[in-house]
């Protein structure tokens, strides 16, 4: 069995493909095959790619447009049973030469971690380094819960197991069309321990036209968001539907006092329950990091839901029916 595959999807992305293929080619570590995998590309993506005579680089491509979900199993299909890891890495974006020796390391001293991402810098012009970047959650624990509100990992820059997906069955589900990677980790992290390491090894290019950025688009990733994070609360015996998340974390448009009442009773009652029954297994550093989250996600809900801040009746239930913070703590975070 070899050491590790590297998954480079690609769809007309010939603007970028040399700098992301030349990133992985000139890392330190040496020893993987570059598996890119052209999903029916009509610009010039074949031609550059067939230039560079590097042995390690395999290329495949759709006789059709299949989607990332249908491209990235065809990968897996091919390469899970002849390579120890599996790696990512997207045909825009430009990783740090120690990127795969670090992971590579990681897994190999941490044999009970099972995927593990980095941290990375976005941007809109990869020649540039961003002064500054939202960081993801590192431990296992953090990521768990995070996973209710974000992806959690940047896709392009996960390693995982081969052994650990074949022996479960995992794969994409491609009748996602735009959160394939969040619905995948969430069946990952219910089997197995995962991590972010600590450090910036990737530049991850922000395309205003991306698939979840493409106003066109942003309807139907909202709503896949919605139902993939309904279905992950039913994990903690949390029933709030794929209706009731798009209302509570993404819709824009105001509401009746009544029916925001309705919503942020679920909400509170949720994050209660998480408090209650499962936050206590964690540090104390991630369970006030995870509460802190919870008071803030009810005071976007309630900027989005254009009901006053000053109403003593929504105060009153606020306070009355939120358990999972102290009341100094929950005021001291909302009228932030």
């Amino acid at each position: 069995m070899k050491k590790l595959a590297v998954l480079m999807p690609t769809y007309n992305a010939a603007a970028y493909l040399n700098e992301s293929i030349d990133s992985v080619l000139n890392q330190t570590y040496r020893n993987f095959d570059l598996y890119i995998l052209d999903d029916n590309s009509q610009d010039k993506s074949e031609n550059i790619i067939k230039r560079n005579k590097d042995p390690r680089i395999i290329y495949r491509k759709n006789s059709e447009n299949l989607g990332i979900s249908k491209t990235l199993n065809l990968g897996l299909d091919e390469v899970l049973d002849k390579y120890e890891f599996i790696a990512r890495m997207d045909a825009d974006d430009w990783c740090y030469p120690e990127r795969l020796k670090k992971q590579i390391t990681f897994l190999n001293h941490n044999t009970e971690v099972v995927m593990c991402g980095t941290q990375g810098y976005h941007t809109k012009d990869i020649k540039t380094t961003p002064n500054m970047t939202w960081k993801y959650p590192v431990s296992y624990g953090n990521i768990k819960y995070s996973l209710l509100f974000t992806a959690s990992f940047n896709h392009q820059s996960v390693m995982m197991r081969s052994k650990f997906l074949l022996d479960n069955h995992l794969h994409y589900d491609e009748s996602i069309e735009s959160c394939e990677d969040w619905a995948l980790w969430i069946r990952i992290v219910k089997l197995g321990k995962v991590v972010n390491i600590d450090e910036i090894l990737m530049k991850i290019r922000i395309l205003e036209n991306s698939n979840h950025r493409n106003p066109k688009h942003r309807e139907l990733h909202l709503r896949e968001r919605s139902q993939i994070i309904s279905d992950y609360y039913k994990t903690f015996n949390i029933n709030l539907s794929a209706t009731d998340i798009y209302n509570i974390y993404y819709r824009e448009e105001p509401v009746t006092q009544e029916k925001f009442l309705v919503d942020l009773n679920k909400i509170i009652t949720a994050f209660n329950t998480l408090e209650k029954s499962e936050l206590k297994e964690l540090e104390s550093q991630i369970q006030h990091s995870l509460k802190y989250r919870f008071a803030r996600e009810i005071l976007a809900f309630w900027k989005r839901s254009g009901v006053s801040k000053v109403s003593p009746k929504i105060w009153l239930k606020v306070l009355k029916n939120v358990h999972f913070t102290s009341k100094t703590r929950l005021i001291k975070n909302l009228i932030s």
